[in-house]
């Protein structure tokens, strides 16, 4: 018995894996997703409800100065083809000439071009709590459907009025893969710089995912923010990009649901080397944006030596202390990771 036992545990201390420990004595698993895209500890969304002229003429190139895209929330139903038709719309019903006008589809796909995102804002700004099964499918789906037409299938909802409550989201929710459930506001009265920084300083704080949500931009509007308090924030923002993800609300969520549910295989994990594969069972049709996987070299590692490939296709690498960062897609093929370690670095 004694000798079965002893031959037992040889056995798992070879079948154990070789992974390093931690500071507080765990197990640091080679390969890990990482929390947020480019290893960092939290991401912000900036949403923009309304559709107003201002997003387009102020907030998409104020965001773009920074290399950061936005989520724009458009009313399909008031939105017109150009801006000589938007602008005719604007002034309509005995409106004053000076009215201000909503950015038109022809803005639009040129602002989705760029990167940024169109999300469905409801077909006539409706709150949804209130509407009936046939409204609901109006101002939700038929918006939808309009958006796709016009731009491309929209993978956000925001919420007119933020009206919501669990049934409204379920009904959102099966055909748009984000929602803006939660939003932290940027812009009205006594709204201040300070205030908008110190909202991503918590961020990464609490290592979370926020969403700002922000109106009337360097326009007369509901809870307008100025050019400049914009740009001060962002450029804020810009600075400290190695810890915050900027991204859209469709990307970070869509991260944030692969990351929950993909699973990483680990095939090989020798010195110098990864093998693992990385699978997620969600629809790769929508869900088929990259991962950050985090590979724990052990110690600082030679740059020009690392190498990833997947399929025979290679990968970029970031190097980052002992850790090599690698963006995967989920899906078949065994993604392999080789590195040299740096003697002439402390361990």
């Amino acid at each position: 018995m004694k000798t079965s036992r002893r031959l037992f545990l040889s056995l798992a201390a070879l079948a154990a894996p070789t992974w390093a420990a931690a500071t507080d004595g765990a197990l640091t698993p080679p390969v890990t997703i990482a929390r947020f895209a480019g290893n960092r500890v939290a991401a912000v969304s900036y949403t923009f409800d309304d559709g107003t002229l201002g997003h387009y003429l102020v907030a998409a190139p104020t965001l773009e100065k920074y290399e950061f895209r936005g989520t724009f929330g458009v009313v399909a139903g008031k939105t017109a083809d150009d801006p000589a038709a938007a602008q005719k719309l604007a002034t309509a019903n005995g409106k004053a000439p000076q009215a201000v006008r909503r950015t038109s589809w022809q803005e639009w796909r040129e602002l989705a071009a760029k990167g940024h995102e169109v999300a469905n804002h409801g077909m006539e700004h409706k709150g949804l709590p209130s509407l009936t099964e046939a409204g609901l499918e109006r101002e939700v789906n038929e918006a939808a459907r309009i958006i796709t037409e016009k731009v491309g299938r929209p993978l956000s909802f925001i919420y007119p009025g933020n009206g919501r409550n669990p049934k409204v989201r379920e009904f959102v929710l099966k055909n748009h893969i984000a929602d803006r459930n939660r939003e932290q506001r940027f812009g009205g009265p006594g709204f201040t710089v300070d205030q908008a920084n110190a909202i991503i300083d918590k961020a990464i704080k609490n290592r979370e995912a926020i969403i700002i949500m922000t109106h009337a931009v360097a326009e007369a509007g509901y809870q307008p923010v100025s050019q400049e308090d914009l740009d001060g924030h962002l450029k804020y923002v810009s600075t400290i990009k190695d810890k915050i993800w900027v991204d859209t609300l469709a990307n970070v969520t869509r991260y944030v649901r692969e990351r929950d549910a993909a699973k990483i295989t680990l095939k090989t994990s020798a010195a110098n080397q990864v093998i693992f594969t990385l699978a997620c069972p969600l629809d790769p049709g929508l869900f088929n944006g990259p991962l950050t996987c985090v590979i724990n070299a052990g110690s600082p590692v030679v740059p020009a030596a690392v190498k990833c490939e997947r399929g025979g296709v290679a990968i970029p690498v970031t190097v980052s202390g002992d850790q090599l960062l690698v963006d995967i897609v989920p899906g078949s093929g065994d993604v392999t990771v080789r590195w040299t370690n740096n003697p002439g670095r402390a361990q």
